[in-house]
């Protein structure tokens, strides 16, 4: 770790300390207890023992004009691969692969089925209202892919009666610019929200190419971006019982693709069009909650270059159905099934590819005492071509302490994973139709601690975890050919500990919130085929053993100031460990101002990236900006 890293990460974390000691003197005055509101989250219910991650409403807010990749990287230490500015983003959770997250909006998985992965620099923030994680395996509740962990995304109803208009106008370096309109009108019985959004940039920013003599500084080529979608949500309150959501969302993105400082640039683009349509049906009785879900996506994805033209395109058709209950008042039981339909015409594999996928699931909450929570969630799937082994996870909570300021909270989950190949694995020119899905098993232990006061509260958690996975499948080259073709190879065990703490002080018309995210992640090869001649006890590529992120949010009347730091430790290259990245920090930091004149809010944000303008690379000969300003203006009229 640089020792100019490791001071920024000193300054930080030294400041959320000083907030929080701060804080607790400053209770000891008395004060009067803010008004809060609390919302349960369903999936919580059943996630006892798993270290889960709920991403800050308002942060999301201000920060509606990034990617979900951009909030990912600066609020988590989750290590995520980018392959330029904006580009490609994949994500590596506990030091898995990209296909082993699943991403789920409003409960329906996203990946696609071709690739089995999303790429997190085309998610707009501003079109999903919640971000939450769950850490490790969640087969059980969510499905195949969910390994390493899973990504939920939402859109909530705001029931605040009236009408509302948003208007957003972004500019920055490198041509950047963002525009956004946005309207909302509801009563007590309709709600419905629309928002459009548009966003463009040249990323034409100078780099310094490292693979040249004397390190020149050249101009980013090939590395635009045009982006635009729109989201509308319906909700219906029918009665007392009964309500139903239509909810939209379409994206539209035609970027460039951007080459690496030692390819020669191909002119390479990547359109892709998503349309994701659903809608849910809620009844409430006596019995308990049922839930009815349908789902239509259409996903098209189009690669060119000077020497390549290739189109994808994927229909998905998706229900669900669950109905949830109480059992004397101490057993919560959720039960339901999901099936899945997908056609594939992808360019590459000769025809059109179909696949049926159904599963159904039972997941059970018991609370024997009052100190004492388990969950038992099993999950049985059924799948073309495969027979996906019994999913199941056991977790518990035990509160050792709960007093009226303190808690502190021993937990722990045990989990079967898995995963199947993709179509892309299987349906390729040089793919393997005889592949057996990925199996994993994962424990995990860690303890919650939290503190309130008046006007404070902290919450501090650490959880360490193992891994096992089996089955791992990887594209390797064949020796005598040299053409490359996915295998059932290894067998990987990873293991790590996350820590994290968050520390709230209210004062007289403001707040200050801190927090400290850190990861260690060891993941490694012990196995694999006899034909392979990759190294064992090895890291695994684009794993780094450390990666921390800190931060402070401060807001005072009409202003607010936020400081961010995210720390990327060092990552091989490749297999053997030979060649490495450097370690590398980035501090980013904004600072707005609000006007309030009547009915109309009227904002001024200004933000400075990568501050102290670090030379880093996040994957290797992919160039990346120096320091770099955006300015935002923004008006709300209701």
């Amino acid at each position: 770790m640089r020792l100019k890293n490791l001071l920024l990460l000193l300054v930080f974390g030294l400041l959320h300390q000083v907030a929080w000691a701060q804080a607790i003197g400053d209770t000891l005055t008395g004060g009067k207890l803010p008004e809060v509101q609390i919302t349960a989250r369903h999936y919580l219910r059943y996630t006892i023992g798993s270290r889960t991650t709920k991403l800050d409403s308002a942060y999301l807010g201000v920060n509606n004009a990034t990617s979900l990749a951009d909030v990912l990287q600066s609020r988590t230490p989750i290590y995520l691969k980018n392959y330029g500015n904006g580009m490609l983003s994949t994500i590596s959770f506990r030091g898995t692969s990209a296909s082993q997250t699943a991403v789920l909006w409003n409960g329906f998985n996203i990946n696609l089925p071709t690739l089995g992965q999303t790429d997190f620099s085309q998610i707009p923030i501003t079109a999903i209202q919640t971000v939450e994680l769950q850490h490790g395996s969640g087969s059980a509740n969510f499905g195949t892919g969910a390994i390493g962990g899973s990504i939920l995304l939402s859109s909530n109803a705001n029931w605040q009666p009236g009408w509302q208009f948003r208007a957003q106008q972004d500019a920055g370096s490198f041509g950047y610019n963002f525009r956004q309109l946005a309207g909302k009108f509801s009563t007590k019985k309709v709600n419905l929200e629309t928002t459009f959004y548009r966003k463009t940039a040249q990323n034409n920013f100078r780099f310094k190419n490292i693979t040249q003599f004397g390190a020149p500084y050249q101009r980013q080529e090939n590395a635009a971006l045009d982006q635009w979608g729109f989201t509308t949500n319906l909700y219906l309150r029918l009665n007392t019982r009964n309500t139903v959501a239509i909810r939209n969302w379409y994206t539209d993105n035609n970027d460039q693709s951007q080459p690496n400082m030692v390819a020669a640039n191909t002119h390479a683009r990547l359109a892709n069009r998503n349309w994701r349509l659903m809608s849910e049906w809620v009844n409430n009785t006596n019995l308990g909650q049922t839930t009815i879900r349908a789902a239509y996506f259409a996903d098209y994805m189009l690669y060119r270059d000077d020497n390549t033209n290739a189109e994808t395109q994927v229909n998905t058709y998706q229900a669900q159905a669950q109905h949830s209950f109480t059992l004397a008042k101490k057993i919560n039981v959720d039960a339901g099934t999901d099936i899945q339909y997908f056609t594939a015409d992808v360019d590459g594999y000769g025809k059109k590819v179909n696949e049926t996928r159904a599963s159904g699931f039972l997941l059970l909450r018991y609370d024997p005492l009052s100190f004492l929570h388990l969950n038992l969630n099993l999950r049985q799937a059924w799948i073309t071509g495969f027979n996906p082994p019994l999913a199941p996870t056991f977790g518990f909570a035990f509160d050792i302490l709960e007093k009226s300021k303190n808690s502190l909270t021993w937990k722990g989950a045990v989990t079967r994973g898995y995963r199947v190949p993709t179509l892309n694995d299987r349906y390729w020119p040089t793919g393997n139709v005889s592949l057996k899905p990925e199996n994993s098993y994962n424990f995990e232990a860690g303890f919650l601690h939290k503190y309130s006061q008046t006007r404070f509260t902290v919450e501090n958690e650490v959880t360490a975890y193992h891994m096992r996975v089996e089955n791992w499948i990887q594209w390797l080259p064949a020796a005598s050919t040299g053409i490359w073709s996915p295998e059932n190879l290894k067998k990987v065990h990873t293991a790590g500990i996350e820590f994290s703490s968050k520390a709230n002080w209210q004062f007289s018309r403001g707040k200050l919130t801190t927090g400290v995210n850190y990861n260690y992640t060891s993941s490694k090869q012990v196995q694999n085929d006899n034909n392979s001649s990759e190294p064992t006890g090895k890291q695994l590529i684009y794993v780094p053993y450390h990666t921390a992120t800190t931060y402070a949010d401060f807001t005072y009347k009409t202003w607010l100031l936020t400081a961010n730091y995210q720390f990327t430790g060092t990552r091989y290259t490749t297999a053997e460990n030979t060649r490495s990245l450097p370690a590398y920090g980035l501090v980013n930091l904004y600072s707005g101002k609000t006007f309030i004149i009547n009915k109309a809010n009227f904002q001024l944000i200004g933000r400075v990236n990568n501050l102290t303008n670090q030379v880093y690379q996040n994957l290797e000969y992919y160039a990346m900006p120096g320091r770099n300003y955006q300015l935002s203006v923004r008006f709300t009229f209701h």
